[in-house]
């Protein structure tokens, strides 16, 4: 029998998405803006997350109508999908991103200064 205790859960995304809010939309805004500038088909994107198919699609679906992803190819009938680097919104995220990950550099560095 496995136990999940809070922290295990909680690992399962990334700063960023403790930081902004976990939902299917920011976890996958969280994994396309570590992987900026690769494109993945939507099944991908799923299994990397750990989201359903369905809530995936879904989800993908909204952000493309609103502009934070774009099609960028179609192979073999499979169409893969990146993070329009181009958007503001997703320029801002970007940031944010950036940010959330300098704070944890300073943090661990902290924590290695105190143990010195």
């Amino acid at each position: 029998m496995r136990v999940e205790t809070k922290q295990m859960v909680k690992s399962e995304w990334g700063e960023f998405c403790n930081v902004i809010g976990v939902n299917p939309r920011n976890r996958i805004l969280e994994f396309l803006i570590e992987t900026k500038g690769v494109d993945f088909t939507i099944g991908d994107i799923a299994r990397e997350i750990g989201l359903n198919r369905a809530t995936t699609y879904n989800t993908i679906e909204e952000l493309i109508k609103e502009g934070y992803i774009i099609l960028t190819r179609k192979v073999s009938g499979a169409q893969l999908y990146k993070l329009n680097t181009e958007k503001n919104e997703v320029k801002v995220l970007i940031e944010t991103f950036n940010l959330v990950l300098k704070r944890i550099v300073e943090e661990s560095q902290i924590k290695q200064r105190v143990r010195i």
